[in-house]
């Protein structure tokens, strides 16, 4: 069964499949249910060019092979505001832009980071956390839908926490708590919608 086989992503098409089952991304059940809408102006090929230039520098530094002196300027700020997130939040990454998927409910996705968080003097947990340039209303159920795959990264159950780190590019970052519980409840709609359409329309 497709559903056994490994998942496979393909960067150019931005295409994820289980054997030659093709699941949907995330992006894209949010964007037919109309939850995100990626035309709007900050996702121009501009700011998509960026954010896929600014994940590349952040995994760079994530495995210490960065060279920040060499970096566009464009990207320093951004990468300082990741850098001083890990530093005030004593985060260690766990996982970086990992494809996963829920194969039972049928989509996949990457997301972008999933975090050990640590606070002083209290428990450590671990966070999903999705990094944007800016707090998009679609990111509650974005992150809830990673964070469902992310559970069958770890043998264990685990419980996550979400948030969206939002770095602006000067150097600066801003941690927002997802805590809504309808987000889930809202992505799963979004998937059963998808398929209804997929199999009807």
């Amino acid at each position: 069964m497709s559903l056994d086989l490994p998942l496979r992503f393909e960067p150019d098409t931005h295409q994820y499949f289980t054997g030659d089952l093709e699941l949907p991304s995330v992006t894209r059940i949010l964007s037919e249910a109309r939850i995100a809408d990626f035309s709007k102006p900050w996702f121009t090929d501009a700011v998509k060019e960026r954010g896929t230039l600014v994940h590349a520098a952040i995994a760079l530094d994530n495995e210490g092979a960065l060279d920040y002196d060499a970096l566009d300027p464009q990207l320093v700020g951004y990468v300082d505001g990741w850098r001083k997130y890990l530093a005030e939040s004593g985060a260690t990454v766990e996982h970086f832009e990992k494809a996963v998927c829920d194969r039972q409910t049928g989509y996949a996705g990457t997301l972008d980071v999933i975090v050990v968080e640590a606070r002083q003097n209290g428990p450590t947990y671990r966070t999903v956390l999705d990094i944007k340039p800016a707090l998009y209303p679609s990111v509650g159920p974005q992150v809830a839908a990673y964070a469902r795959c992310a559970r069958q990264l770890y043998e264990t159950p685990v419980v996550f926490r979400r948030a969206a780190l939002v770095l602006p590019g000067d150097g600066t970052y801003f941690r927002h708590a997802l805590t809504d519980a309808t987000d889930e409840i809202v992505f799963l709609a979004a998937v059963r919608l998808f398929h209804w359409r997929q199999a009807h329309v």
